[in-house]
């Protein structure tokens, strides 16, 4: 078992704060990795980065510090989505998925990695989860346009939703101590005067509060939701995706970690996209790759995981 590094985009910045960060870890944190990657890719960025290298048959020597990898050779739709695949199946064997970013273009039909997850898994009630030093926020709904969210949010997606981030965080003994859940609607719909969908994240919330006895608080209104947080352990529950990255980009940058909750292993990415324009330039901030990696390895030391559960 690994954390197994997917490549990303080939022509983004994905490998560039991948291998930075690696410079700065601890050769016990390296000896968790396994890169999955094109040698053409590694070795076209490495050699921007301006630091001795050599690639063997099963790892990557950079500037005396060794990677371990597996190299791709067959492309199925794109050099991203061919190591994403890997490293699924790794991972149902036992492993973390750790991919670097990539564009929506690069999957077959799907605008990301979460909703390809859903579809592969079966498995709707997949969550965003972005975990930083000081803030912790689950998204309910991701790349949905606006228009949509009504008729997507309903009783049984926030709920079930909410039950699988829950039992996943619980089942890696992560440190909730309560859970705040947004309105959609402005004042969380002033009691129905403004939209009818906040009384199904009330019903939603109820019946989480049954199943968990855990602190669950919710509907708030989402332009209050941050002033009700009183510790780095809260979680921020946002129902669609600007509402809640909206809050934890402009506090947190790009120094966190997207996590998805409720796949059959933890999937952990950078906080960040593939910045095309900064390719190749060796200008890209690592640091917040380095904190979602250090996430990873110590998510991986601390549980163990199984079989595949996609059929």
């Amino acid at each position: 078992m690994k954390v197994y590094i997917t490549q990303g985009h080939e022509q983004g910045i994905g490998l560039e704060v991948f291998f930075k960060a690696c410079l700065l870890m601890s050769e016990d944190d390296l000896s968790y990795f396994k890169l999955l990657a094109f040698k053409t890719a590694v070795s076209q960025t490495i050699k921007t980065l301006r630091i001795p290298y050599k690639l063997e048959e099963d790892r990557i020597v950079l500037a005396g510090r060794e990677i371990q990898v597996s190299w791709l050779e067959d492309i199925n739709h794109s050099q991203s989505f061919t190591a994403i695949e890997l490293g699924m199946k790794l991972c149902e064997s036992g492993g973390v998925l750790f991919t670097l970013p990539t564009s929506k273009d690069q999957f077959p039909g799907f605008p990301g990695h979460t909703e390809y997850f859903r579809t592969f898994y079966k498995r709707p009630e997949l969550g965003m989860f972005f975990s930083s030093p000081k803030l912790k926020v689950l998204l309910l709904s991701d790349h949905v346009p606006i228009n949509k969210l009504s008729q997507l949010m309903t009783e049984e997606i926030i709920y079930s939703r909410l039950v699988a981030a829950i039992a996943t965080l619980q089942k890696w003994s992560w440190p909730v101590r309560r859970i705040l859940v947004s309105g959609l609607n402005p004042h969380a719909g002033e009691q129905g005067l403004i939209g009818h969908e906040d009384p199904r994240i009330a019903a939603a919330i109820s019946r989480v509060r049954s199943k968990f006895k855990l602190d669950v608080m919710g509907p708030i209104p989402g332009d209050t939701m941050l002033l009700e947080k009183k510790s780095p352990e809260d979680i921020l529950v946002y129902l669609f995706h600007d509402q809640g990255l909206g809050v934890f980009k402009g506090l947190q940058g790009f120094i966190g970690s997207n996590i998805t909750l409720g796949l059959p292993y933890p999937r952990f990415s950078p906080d960040h996209g593939t910045s095309f324009s900064l390719f190749g330039k060796n200008q890209a901030d690592y640091r917040g790759c380095a904190y979602a990696l250090k996430e990873a390895v110590s998510l991986f030391k601390k549980v163990s995981y199984g079989k595949d559960s996609s059929n």
